[in-house]
């Protein structure tokens, strides 16, 4: 199945060779649905690339995304319900609603547009989408009309108009956190989620970032790596894999990985450039593998700006290996609070055993920390090591 990232490389070379698309992108749903906000599908006149879930809803989308690219002409917002027969206002497990904006892309003016989101999956660096999905009351606006926002350069998302400092802050924000989500734009130029898609009469635009700036980095090569590699990539994480081993860190082991290091472990990390978009994993062979791992990372969290968060950073072992650890950390002047953001010993507490059930309970756990920041007696850091509780973000 083609990652929404993998879209962007398909979009250059389609209008590349000078053929338009269809882009049909979930922009919003309610209930239980096959696909989550911000899958997409390019729809061509020789069938597709991606998928929004399969079955009927997807067909029907196909279909009118097909009429749109012969009718040549710009986008439109179609619904998907998947819940039968059932009342749309109690909608449970079997089926939901999907709001899904379909948009014709074409070689002449947006070529540029998908070479620049194709670049930011490449290096790995965030950016987003922002498309005008509805025009609202601003009549001089085009639905359809998009910007790619860079973090770094806020002003790029000037081209949309009419957003003041702060909705463009919020969507520099969640470009950076690689959320995807539809907004409403107040009268006071302000944003805010969009839940329900109702007649409102305000502009709505839709941000899709870069998902593949989120980088999980895995420091040890070994047998619970490889799930981890796998199971990171799929879930449209950049990866990266370092070990001092060229036997276990390569192609054959890894070949899901979007980087393959082969340096010792302090020196390859001390190379990265190491944001609060990172996660750093440490699953070496052995506890002073380890330790040199996380006092590396921990090393550069001393030196960040004042109010920068630093990056996520775990390790697996026994409740006396990482006691052990943090009690070194500790005496060599860490301070308490770095100490206290340490996730270890690493994982939900699942029971997990073997590497494949190891790997589910790590990325359950950076899934977790990710979307709700919620850390209690589920995480096995908190149940026995020294990460500190969290409540939900929201």
């Amino acid at each position: 199945m083609a990652g929404s990232d993998q879209i962007w490389s398909e979009a250059v070379r389609t209008l590349g060779n000078e053929k338009p698309f269809v882009l049909a992108t979930v922009i919003n749903v309610r209930g239980s649905t096959p696909r989550e906000v911000g899958a997409k599908m390019i729809v061509r006149n020789d069938g597709q690339f991606g998928t929004i879930g399969g079955g009927c809803g997807e067909a029907e989308v196909f279909r009118k995304a097909r009429l749109l690219l012969d009718e040549d002409t710009g986008a439109r917002l179609t619904e998907v319900d998947l819940t039968g027969d059932f009342d749309q206002q109690e909608i449970g497990s079997c089926g939901g609603i999907m709001d899904v904006f379909i948009d014709r892309w074409s070689p002449q003016s947006d070529l540029g547009v998908a070479r620049k989101l194709a670049d930011s999956v490449e290096r790995s660096r965030a950016a987003a989408l922002v498309t005008l999905v509805d025009a609202g009351a601003r009549n001089e606006a085009v639905p359809g009309a998009k910007v790619v926002l860079d973090p770094s350069d806020p002003r790029s998302a000037g081209i949309l108009g009419g957003l003041s400092e702060e909705a463009v802050s919020q969507l520099t924000e969640r470009a950076a956190d690689s959320l995807p989500g539809l907004l409403e734009v107040n009268e006071n130029g302000s944003v805010r989620p969009v839940v329900r898609i109702e007649p409102s009469g305000a502009p709505r635009v839709f941000i899709d970032p870069i998902t593949g700036a989120q980088r999980l980095i895995i420091a040890g090569a070994g047998h619970i790596a490889v799930p981890l590699a796998a199971l990171g990539s799929m879930l449209g994480f950049h990866v990266t894999v370092i070990d001092d081993r060229p036997s276990f860190a390569n192609r054959e082991r890894f070949p899901a990985a979007d980087k393959i290091i082969v340096r010792p472990f302090n020196s390859a990390l001390e190379a990265l450039r190491l944001d609060r978009h990172c996660y750093v994993i440490s699953v070496t062979r052995g506890h002073s593998f380890d330790e040199e791992v996380v006092r590396t990372v921990l090393k550069q969290q001393t030196h960040l700006p004042e109010g920068q968060a630093g990056c996520f950073v775990g390790m697996i072992g026994s409740r006396r290996r990482v006691r052990a650890m943090l009690s070194h950390l500790e005496e060599d002047g860490f301070e308490r609070a770095l100490l206290e953001e340490i996730h270890a010993p690493l994982g939900l507490d699942i029971g997990a055993e073997t590497p494949e059930e190891i790997a589910v309970s790590i990325m359950a756990e950076i899934i977790r920390e990710r979307r709700t920041g919620t850390r209690d007696a589920f995480s096995l850091g908190t149940k026995s090591g020294r990460l500190r509780r969290t409540s939900a973000k929201r």
